[in-house]
């Protein structure tokens, strides 16, 4: 007789968590696996199911009260009670049902009473449903946990059975026939104490997840050699890889049970080799849980169990012999450049990715797509040892940055094989799925390094926090390489960010750089971008057309920038803050274009977070704070007019309004255009405004409400306009 004591757990293997279900399908397919094969007479193989064990009392009927056990014990008995209801076994054969006995809780061991003396007709849409439409089933038991769990396992069981079209299989179920062997261990015998039996309870050790999956996959592998191989290798050599791999990581150091870790790792890393092989055979793999009859369809070929061994005995062989490959390959932060390693821009710092594999790839699959296509490379090349690796994953690193829009889980079958040919052939023609400008920017970029001598400063523009490896707005000739010093010194990362403002006008000082979203080649009316201070933003300004730009974006980002590089490179002392200033003194004999204004007034720049403004005419344009008009923006002429008049009686809203006026109720609204300012009287129809009448009296502004503003014959501003209001606005303010 078994009794599951009243200090042990509820039932758990029917708790429908992702977890748990995994285990107990995984579980159950095992048993239902054996039970067909040995129907069928394929093999006569026993499922061993491990070690249980506990106490037993002494005498005729002795009882058995497992420590360890009781999940396992209670699915067995849950499939012969089914079984023999399904099957309409004789009553006596039946009896040994009642040697089970649930003494967790009061309502658990009736339950299994009533089950025992239930005859189901199997008429409901499942056994579960049935025994709860019986009238000994007490509402209460929908809140047993262990009953519940066990409803769960007896709809899994039904579907199974049904599903397999399985009859008559009590014959293999009964008496010595039975094919499931456990290992009893009883305490008593090994002289352990209750204490033992308290702590191990406690414990709550059950078969884990992990040890379901060595016994089921097992099963799966038809040939014996490869079997031992498998029943070998998991717990020798590949076991103990992933353990080292595991051992200094943070995790490893903050877990109770490294053991348990390594086990989750491994099959992190199984379901990772799994999913991808699975792919190239067009079978949809998630995990074992989701997919255990994919699983069986994928290592069903003899070919797919060789490349997994394949790879994992590679895995074995790379970190014995070159343990420090991540260490050497990849980095995270920029003064950490080495020539000979690729810098990676993940939001974690963890430059193995094996083990960002072995730790997250379960948890929603939080490990990311170029991450997934990355390990992939280093897993494929630990079996072919391609030759320029090195060179290659630096180009697939490039190739997964900047690839966001065409790397999509639907297609990733087809990146993944265009990468392995691409490492085997060094051929670019090989790979379409990645941006298209990106593949032609890296055809480019071999063929020009082919001809240069030292690559340390295109690897460091590469490797730009900036570029991220897309570096097209740089022509590859003779001066490649004197550019992107000067740009690495002047423009790079921290140093733009950190002196923005400074940095971005003296680039303007050579040019309009500015970027034309919808195409205009009169770059007139339309949304420009001129750069803001958000790493984003400059790093999508300086990098090649993709989804959403026009192909002509860089047309005056080029050769401003080209031409502002060359000057650094002439002038290797030059002060940016003393040039902006020659700059602006310069304008004091030339027209002011609008370059001016942003250079002299930093506020232009000011709340336009994305860089984006909406030119609607010369001198006429809106700084936004987004690429919308329903959100804030305005004009950053009136913008800084009104910073610099600070009185009440100016006011500027924050949706493109005009500025307002207003002086002992009379309010004059005041608007722009590129000639002019425009002044109109905004006192109700029929009401003077004597303030309005009095600019016009003293020839402040025309008849018309006009403050003209004076201009060459090419449209642009021998005066500041700036200047200009601020004093007009100034003057009738002191006067009243």
């Amino acid at each position: 007789k078994v009794e599951i004591p009243i200090i042990q757990r509820d039932f758990a293997q029917g708790r429908t968590d992702k977890n748990t279900s995994k285990i107990r399908r995984d579980f159950l397919d095992a048993i239902f696996d054996t039970i067909i094969k040995n129907k069928e007479e394929v093999t006569h193989k026993n499922l061993e199911l491990d070690f249980i064990y506990g106490n037993k009392t002494q005498g005729n009927n002795p009882i058995f009260s497992p420590i360890d056990g009781q999940q396992r014990l209670t699915v067995l008995w849950l499939l012969y009670w089914f079984v023999t209801s399904k099957e309409n076994v004789p009553k006596e054969e039946k009896e040994s049902l009642q040697n089970f006995v649930y003494e967790t809780r009061h309502s658990t061991t009736i339950f299994c009473k009533k089950l025992i003396a239930f005859n189901p007709q199997f008429t409901s849409s499942s056994i579960s449903d049935e025994i709860k439409n019986q009238s000994w089933y007490f509402e209460t038991w929908d809140f047993d946990p262990s009953i519940q769990a066990m409803l769960v396992v007896l709809d899994d069981i039904e579907f199974r059975y049904d599903d397999y079209n399985l009859e008559d299989i009590w014959q293999v179920l009964k008496g010595d026939n039975c094919p499931f062997e456990m290992y009893q261990l009883v305490l008593s015998e090994f002289k352990l104490s209750d204490d033992l039996y308290i702590k191990m309870n406690s414990r709550g050790k059950p078969l884990t997840e992990f040890e379901y999956f060595k016994a089921n996959f097992s099963e799966i592998i038809t040939d014996e050699k490869l079997k031992q191989k498998f029943e070998k290798q998991i717990d020798q050599d590949w076991f103990d890889c992933i353990w080292n791999l595991l051992l200094e990581t943070e995790e490893a150091k903050n877990v109770k049970d490294i053991a348990l870790l390594v086990d989750n790792s491994f099959l992190n890393l199984f379901n990772f080799i799994t999913y991808v092989i699975g792919l190239k055979n067009d079978i949809p793999y998630a995990d074992t849980v989701e997919s255990s009859k994919e699983l069986k369809s994928i290592y069903g070929n003899i070919d797919n169990v060789k490349e997994l061994f394949s790879i994992l005995d590679n895995l074995v062989l790379s970190n014995e012999t070159n343990p420090d490959f991540w260490r050497n390959t990849f980095y995270f932060d920029k003064a950490s450049f080495q020539k000979d390693k690729t810098r990676l821009f993940f939001p974690h710092r963890e430059h193995n990715l094996l083990v960002r594999c072995l730790l997250y790839f379960d948890k929603d699959r939080g490990f990311s797509l170029p991450e997934q296509l990355l390990l992939h490379s280093y897993l494929f090349q630990n079996i072919h040892q391609t030759e320029d690796f090195e060179r290659k994953l630096r180009i697939v690193r490039n190739l997964v940055a900047n690839s966001e829009f065409e790397l999509r889980r639907e297609t990733l079958v087809e990146s993944i094989t265009e990468l392995e040919a691409f490492l085997l052939s060094f051929d670019f023609d090989a790979l379409k799925r990645f941006k298209t400008d990106q593949i032609q920017e890296e055809k480019e970029k071999e063929a020009f390094y082919q001809t240069q001598e030292v690559l340390d400063t295109f690897y460091r523009l590469e490797d730009s926090d900036i570029f991220r490896g897309n570096i097209s707005i740089f022509e590859f000739d003779d001066h490649t390489e004197h550019r992107a010093s000067q740009f690495l010194k002047y423009f790079d990362e921290d140093v733009l960010i950190q002196d923005f403002s400074n940095r971005a006008n003296f680039l303007l000082c050579f040019g309009d750089y500015t970027q034309h979203d919808s195409g205009n080649e009169e770059r007139k009316e339309g949304w420009y971008n001129i750069l803001s201070s958000n790493k984003k933003v400059i790093r999508k300004f300086f990098t090649t057309p993709g989804y959403g730009k026009k192909k002509d974006i860089f047309s005056h980002t080029r050769p401003v920038l080209m031409k502002c590089l060359d000057f650094l490179a002439e002038n290797p002392t030059t002060d940016i803050a003393v040039h902006i200033k020659t700059e602006l003194a310069a304008y004091e004999e030339k027209p002011k274009d609008w370059k001016y204004y942003f250079i002299k007034y930093p506020s232009f720049r000011w709340e336009c977070s994305r860089g984006y403004y909406y030119s609607f005419d010369n001198y006429v344009f809106n700084k936004m704070r987004q690429k919308q008009f329903n959100g804030f923006n305005w004009c950053p002429f009136f913008y800084e007019v009104n910073r610099q008049v600070k009185s009440k009686k100016l006011t500027l809203g924050d949706y493109n309004e005009l500025l307002f006026m207003k002086i002992k109720k009379n309010t004059i609204s005041i608007n722009i255009a590129s000639n002019h300012f425009l002044f109109e009287n905004q006192n109700a129809e029929g009401v003077e405004n004597p303030i309005y009448d009095e600019l016009i009296a003293n020839e402040v502004i025309d008849e018309e409400g006009i403050l003209n503003i004076e201009q060459n014959a090419e449209g642009l501003d021998t005066e500041d306009r700036v200047v200009k209001l601020v004093e007009c606005i100034n003057s009738i303010l002191q006067k009243k």
